[in-house]
């Protein structure tokens, strides 16, 4: 993993950074008409495994990130980077998930000019790969005492909050061609413009 940090700028920019987030939408077919529409509360988790989010860039504002063990009702324990995002515009937002007998659920938003956006949002992923630029970023905070994430509430308000986990939190993070493996995501409102979803055997993963 290259660093490079940009002397007086206030920003680190780290290629292929594997451990932070991209937002990403539910996997649910049943929430998207109200979602394509406009806004609805997002609160869903893709029971059994993970899926998997590619964009072409995410803009994040007041983000904070540490590391967590994901609880699942079935199997073990998941380790996770749970990141924490004020606010996220998103261009060229795809997603998918992989069912039984090879049915693949796909979802495609942000483009044509517009940007999907998410608001207070939270995020369980265990790999992504893509470059990233961070701006004020602080390294190495207890995860209890970080203010940036999900309007100033920091990681001691979401998940577990472990008290001496290892965390690192900036003003803002820029996220360009992103490809993420997540697991969970909860999101005060997330916006998909110009969504596009297709289900069936047809259908081809993010990536």
């Amino acid at each position: 993993m290259d660093k490079k940090v940009q002397a007086g700028s206030g920003k680190t920019r780290w290629k292929r950074f594997g451990i932070v987030l991209l937002p990403v939408a539910a996997m649910t077919v049943g929430m998207f008409a109200g979602v394509a529409n406009g806004v609805v509360p997002v609160n869903i988790t893709v029971g059994g495994g993970n899926f998997k989010v590619r964009a072409d860039k995410m803009e994040a504002t007041d983000f904070s990130q540490f590391g967590d063990f994901l609880k699942r009702n079935k199997g073990a324990d998941v380790p996770v980077a749970t990141a924490a995002i004020g606010h996220a515009d998103i261009t060229n937002l795809c997603q998918s998930v992989k069912g039984p007998f090879g049915i693949v659920l796909r979802i495609e938003a942000g483009g044509k000019g517009t940007k999907a956006e998410a608001d207070n949002m939270t995020l369980s992923m265990d790999g992504l790969d893509g470059d990233a630029v961070f701006e004020n970023i602080d390294i190495g905070v207890d995860a209890s005492t970080m203010a940036k994430g999900s309007g100033g509430k920091g990681p001691a308000t979401i998940g577990n909050g472990h008290p001496t986990m290892f965390g690192q939190q900036a003003n803002k993070a820029t996220f360009t061609d992103v490809k993420q493996s997540a697991w969970l995501v909860q999101a005060g409102r997330f916006y998909l413009k110009d969504l596009h979803l297709e289900v069936g055997g047809g259908s081809k993963e993010c990536f």
